[in-house]
């Protein structure tokens, strides 16, 4: 079963020559090794740069993020005792570690509580396709479809678009979030927030993923990056479900904004604390509230704000 996040598993790089402003930058671009059950995340363009001030322009390479669609298929028992297969959802992300990601996304929906409610995950067949994954659930699971219905693809941008009623925003929770005070240093805060972007090393080279990563204790347990902001939060939560390292204590750092989403999975995944370089939507601040996870957000190199749950950061430090 693999793992590693894709920051452990960088291995070989090359480098990039970019033309602009009458000089040239050398840039050293890390690229991830491709373990057997990972296809690459990045692909390589041709791009025309235009240096306006110089009224130039040239034919140079980059490196382009790839998004490619996830169809998820499950097998299950039905209410008729009878074994049924069904198209669940298509998922727009990036590609890499999608067993954790999927995983994550049949956690945060309460399709799964734990990772041996899932028999077996694999490649369908169709010919020639690695965007085509089987789960087989075990007998005992039971799906409640008017919460978990989408009628359509999931996009990268959002999560919860396609959720076919209102009611099926509704929050719940897999596991408690821990209720200690003062444990949260503010220094610790600021380092966490810096610390993320050296550990993103597809948005060194691409410019164009989100980053999220899981500490606790001052243990950075995981770090995943993906064009999908909820999806890099799902290979989260599923490396932890796969791996039954789930913490009290815990905290959940977002490279960008914090939409009413990931607010929903960090409840589902009893996270206490989410420090964010972006924005909270109103939404986001008012579950954050309701469930007394602490909400940090425009963390920056010497302040942040704080939205909700104060209670847990240590003021004296």
């Amino acid at each position: 079963m693999h793992l590693k996040p894709i920051v452990e598993a960088l291995e070989h790089s090359e480098t990039c020559i970019l033309n602009g402003n009458g000089y040239n930058i050398s840039m050293k671009i890390e690229l991830p090794n491709i373990k057997p059950t990972v296809v690459n995340a990045l692909k390589t363009v041709n791009q025309r740069q235009y240096v306006v001030e110089n009224n130039h322009s040239d034919i140079i390479q980059d490196h382009v993020v790839i998004e490619e669609p996830l169809l998820i298929s499950l097998t299950f028992i039905n209410n008729k005792s009878q074994r049924q297969s069904i198209d669940l959802t298509v998922i727009m992300r990036t590609p890499g570690f999608d067993e954790e990601l999927i995983v994550g996304f049949l956690f945060s929906e309460h399709i799964i509580t734990f990772h041996n409610d899932i028999v077996s995950m694999k490649l369908y067949d169709d010919v020639g396709s690695t965007n085509h994954i089987e789960v087989v659930l075990a007998d005992h699971i039971s799906i409640d479809w008017q919460s978990v219905s989408r009628n359509f693809p999931s996009q990268s941008s959002c999560g919860i678009c396609g959720k076919s009623s209102l009611n099926a925003l509704s929050l719940k929770s897999n596991l408690p979030v821990d209720a200690k005070t003062s444990w949260l240093k503010t220094s610790e805060i600021i380092q966490h927030a810096h610390q993320l972007k050296n550990h993103q090393p597809l948005f060194n080279a691409t410019g164009g993923v989100h980053g999220a990563a899981y500490i606790t204790q001052n243990e950075w347990l995981c770090v995943y990056e993906d064009v999908g902001r909820h999806n890099a939060v799902d290979k989260i939560i599923g490396d932890l479900c796969l791996s039954d390292r789930f913490a009290s204590q815990s905290i959940l750092v977002l490279s960008g904004r914090v939409s009413f989403e990931l607010i929903q999975k960090a409840i589902t995944s009893g996270i206490a604390v989410i420090i964010a370089i972006g924005a909270p939507s109103s939404l986001a601040v008012s579950a954050a509230i309701q469930f007394n996870i602490t909400l940090i957000g425009f963390t920056k190199e010497t302040q942040f704000n704080v939205y909700s749950g104060n209670q847990r950061i240590n003021e004296s430090c």
